[in-house]
């Protein structure tokens, strides 16, 4: 089909995990990071074993065409990179990606073609709650293993878990365990939540209302469909005594709240205060001058002078590989703005399915479940594959933990770090515990 994309086989390479130093040369002198061939490699010969197939799905061609852009580019630097060093278990990895177009019943589609046809040993990717849910069936069905690829509802790891879902990320959950306080202390005790009408604006509204309230404070949610075009109805129905504005919608409609913010003059008595999502892959330019002094929860520096410096040198060498520059810009674009909050999240991953697989003994199938056991008990340090930081894993609800940033919209335009929030404050009780169940 038309959009149905498949991806080559990557190149191989070197036959062992190259350090720090000499990843970070080497990916110096790269190009883009997409490819092998400009890179100087030693050859690498895979065994006879057939090469261990991943399935990916992503937002391609509707609705957060960034978000799927810089995840499938970000994935296939991935990838290259493990078969650069000897593949997993001493296997050559593909990547097979299909577009989700933001449907649902399309999406589920290709993930079955996945499974059924394309005969993947694993899935990751999309960003999108309503395409996460829908395939959740089939994962459960079939027992592959699947990794989300981005900031979700928190129900994906809660009441909605299936055992064979996991997800590396941040989710609305802890997002208002790192974010609430500094937001009710700093910006106002009464908010407004205008946000899109479906399973992850309901529930950042949710997580992060409900501990305004219980501080005393007052939360008024407005929910507006995800295509909005016109938000003047909406906007008109913020309460008079909030102080603080909270908007999430995703593309086209995240820009169009925001301007329009703008437009009715509301930006002058409102904080703005949200999560990166909304404006992740959209520099501030196009959101306006009027957006500085706006306030984001983010979950890595989009600027590498942000960076912490313990991280530069892994920050540095990824974003060679990946190909995005220091202002967090398209190395061959400048006019494309990376989502760097979120991308990170299909660097860790691959490194993550070699560690299970390796850990576990998997050779196919038959030991899905304790693949799963293993990748949901990882505990990974910052290095060339975590550049974002340490992430542990918790094995009851299989979600991820990592360190957050709170970030300032300067005159300039550009995001200034102004504190981070370490993962030890956003773990909180698991709500689903699915050891029993693999």
């Amino acid at each position: 089909m038309k959009n149905m994309k498949k991806d080559r086989k990557n190149q191989g390479g070197m036959g062992k995990e190259i350090s720090r130093r000499e990843f970070i040369k080497t990916a110096a002198v790269g190009t883009a990071g997409l490819t092998l061939g400009s890179l100087s490699f030693s050859p690498f010969v895979f065994g006879a074993e057939k090469p261990i197939r991943i399935g990916m799905i992503q937002e391609y061609t509707v609705g957060a065409t960034a978000y799927g852009y810089w995840l499938g580019k970000v994935s296939k630097a991935a990838v290259a990179k493990l078969n650069a060093e000897g593949g997993i278990a001493g296997r050559k990895v593909e990547l097979v990606d299909y577009d989700t177009k933001v449907n649902p019943a399309w999406a589920s589609s290709m993930f079955k073609k996945l499974i059924l046809e394309d005969k993947v040993d694993f899935v990751m990717g999309s960003v999108h709650s309503g395409v996460q849910l829908a395939v959740f069936p089939l994962a459960t069905q079939y027992k592959m293993p699947y990794f989300g690829g981005g900031a979700m509802a928190a129900s994906l790891t809660g009441k909605d878990a299936v055992p064979y879902y996991a997800r590396i990320h941040t989710h609305a959950k802890m997002q208002a365990a790192a974010g609430w306080k500094w937001g009710f202390d700093n910006l106002g005790r009464n908010w407004t939540f205008l946000v899109a009408d479906y399973a992850w604006g309901h529930s950042l509204a949710e997580e992060f209302g409900s501990r305004i309230k219980e501080a005393g404070g007052k939360a008024q949610t407005i929910l507006a469909p995800q295509n909005t075009s016109d938000f003047v109805p909406y906007l008109q129905k913020v309460d008079p005594e909030s102080k603080v504005l909270f908007t999430a919608f995703l593309g086209a409609p995240a820009l169009g709240v925001m301007r329009q913010t703008v437009e009715l003059g509301l930006h002058k008595r409102l904080q703005r205060y949200t999560v990166i999502c909304c404006t992740d892959g959209v520099g501030q330019e196009m959101v306006g001058k009027e957006s500085a002094g706006a306030h984001y929860l983010s979950y890595y520096p989009r600027h590498a002078s942000q960076v912490p410096k313990e991280l530069q040198a892994y920050d540095k060498a990824y974003r060679t590989a990946c190909g995005m520059t220091d202002d967090g810009k398209d190395a061959g674009d400048p006019k494309n703005t990376s989502t760097a909050s979120h991308m990170w999240t299909m660097w860790t991953t691959p490194y993550m399915i070699k560690q299970a697989v390796e850990q576990s003994g998997w050779k196919d199938e038959k030991k899905n479940a304790d693949f799963m056991k293993a990748f949901c008990s990882l505990k990974v340090n910052a290095g060339p594959w975590a550049p974002q930081g340490d992430l542990v894993m918790r094995d009851s609800d299989h979600q991820g933990f990592h360190d957050h940033y709170l970030e300032e919209v300067q005159p300039d335009l550009n995001l200034k770090v102004i504190a981070r929030i370490p993962k030890e404050k956003l773990m909180y009780e698991a709500p689903v515990d699915l050891r029993s169940k693999l």
